[in-house]
């Protein structure tokens, strides 16, 4: 089922479940102030215990229903991440992929100082890496004081 269709039985769903609490407590509201109820909503005041029990089944329902599309969602998103991700990383050096590999790990973000401490990097290769990388728009770097935070563009965030 394509994404568009899903989408529209989740509102569908939740539409119809917002609808029918709204209908119980409409009854309700007229039975607890002693008006007379509509014969065609009388059944809901008959069966109560029965129609509070679906509703409460037919609210979880629409809660999976509603997950289970976002859930496809974010993880077709993530996998067109990751395919971007790679594609990116064959046109990076190998330093370069080290840093991205590294700022992945480290949930997006670390400091300059701790890419320097990476094997076979020094305080210059690193500034030098990340303005390159910087200027590429793979990452942007957020100066705090002496600090310079690198952090990952926010789409290629969220691969792990």
């Amino acid at each position: 089922m394509d994404i568009r269709k899903r989408i529209i039985l989740g509102l569908l769903t939740v539409s119809v479940f917002i609808f029918l609490v709204t209908v119980l407590v409409f009854v309700f509201a007229l039975y607890s102030h002693g008006e007379s109820i509509p014969p065609m909503l009388d059944i809901f005041l008959t069966y109560h215990m029965e129609f509070m029990v679906l509703m409460g089944l037919f609210g979880l329902f629409s809660g999976i229903v509603v997950y289970s599309i976002m859930n496809a969602t974010l993880e077709k998103q993530k996998k067109v991440v990751k395919t971007n991700l790679g594609i990116i990383m064959k046109f990076l050096s190998s330093d370069e992929r080290e840093i991205v590999q590294l700022l992945i790990s480290k949930d997006g973000m670390t400091t300059q100082s701790e890419i320097a401490r990476l094997p076979g990097m020094s305080r210059l290769k690193a500034h030098r890496i990340t303005k390159k990388l910087e200027g590429r728009g793979i990452i942007y770097v957020e100066k705090y004081g002496k600090i310079n935070m690198i952090r990952i563009v926010e789409d290629l965030k969220g691969i792990q």
